[in-house]
């Protein structure tokens, strides 16, 4: 980890990017003669219409994994894009309809988002990063771990392995690897570095691929629009993940049918218990006889495309 030295790149709204970007662009880009501008694949999404000056084999390269340069020399009209912008939502019975796409901080968890936002626990992280010159971002727990690891396409993607269970174990009881922090009353959590568990410790950790199993994903129920329970997103996240569909839009065939929508004879699904143990079979958008008007009766202020055209 770079001892948090000013960042070569800054995002499009010109706040500091987090340390391990720079890194991640330094091999396909080389250096650098000055701050460069950082977008995410959905503000990518945002900005595919737009003409781009530089058409470089590098930026098309990092275009293609969602975290590119911007164009320097247009971004007012590209601020101006992002924040009034109608938001495109790519839909595609391949890929999904949720882009790649991590928070930019410095310490990300399994789900893309900030591990914390408590300026000491930061502190932590940054002192345990720099002291065992870890290059990822990610910190997990250890049931986070196991339940992620157990899929094999998740392991050769990412060059990690649980290896043998004691090693599981001598990591998060070793006070020298694991950051613990306060979660309620009488609650701790411990934390450990994805590089920790790298199948050779030698190898560089491909970021891009953990970034795209652990990237920000947040399914809805088609009948309600609100969120699953954190068990069920769970479940629904390690389907994504197996399948490389990331779908947003789930539901019963009961859901589907009171919104005024049918399933597809022997419709695939997922069979999860919620949070009160009740079993549900969970159909995504795809599955359905009009995915596209589902997508836009639960997304109505976004613009809704086929992305097995564009």
């Amino acid at each position: 980890m770079p001892h948090m030295r000013a960042s070569l790149f800054n995002d499009v709204l010109r706040r500091p990017s987090p340390w391990w970007l720079a890194g991640l662009m330094a091999e396909p880009m080389g250096p650098h003669g000055g701050p460069q501008l950082v977008t995410t694949s959905a503000q990518q999404y945002q900005l595919s219409g737009r003409e781009r000056s530089d058409d470089s084999k590098a930026a098309a390269y990092l275009r293609q994994y969602g975290l590119c340069l911007g164009d320097a020399t247009r971004i007012e009209e590209t601020q101006v894009c992002l924040a009034h912008g109608r938001r495109l939502r790519r839909v595609s019975p391949q890929r999904g309809d949720t882009p790649f796409h991590v928070d930019l901080c410095d310490f990300l968890s399994c789900k893309g988002t900030s591990v914390t936002k408590v300026a000491e626990e930061a502190e932590r992280l940054t002192k345990r990063t720099q002291s065992k010159s870890y290059t990822s971002p990610f910190w997990l727990t250890q049931p986070e771990l196991e339940g992620h690891f157990q899929n094999p396409l998740i392991q050769l993607y990412t060059r990690c392995s649980l290896g043998h269970w004691t090693r599981v174990s001598e990591v998060y009881e070793n006070p020298n690897v694991f950051v613990e922090f306060d979660r309620g009353p009488k609650a701790t959590t411990r934390y450990a570095n994805l590089d920790e568990f790298r199948a050779q410790p030698n190898s560089e950790l491909p970021l891009f691929a953990c970034m795209s199993f652990f990237r920000m994903f947040s399914p809805i129920n088609v009948h309600t629009r609100r969120a699953f329970d954190a068990c069920v997103e769970w479940r629904l996240r390690v389907e994504c993940q197996r399948s490389g569909c990331w779908c947003s839009i789930w539901g019963t065939s009961e859901d589907y049918d009171k919104c005024g929508f049918s399933t597809l004879d022997g419709a695939l699904g997922v069979d999860v218990f919620n949070a009160l143990g009740n079993p549900l079979f969970l159909i995504n958008a795809f599955c359905t006889t009009a995915p596209l008007e589902i997508f836009a009766s639960c997304y109505p202020d976004d613009c809704i495309a086929d992305g097995r055209h564009l």
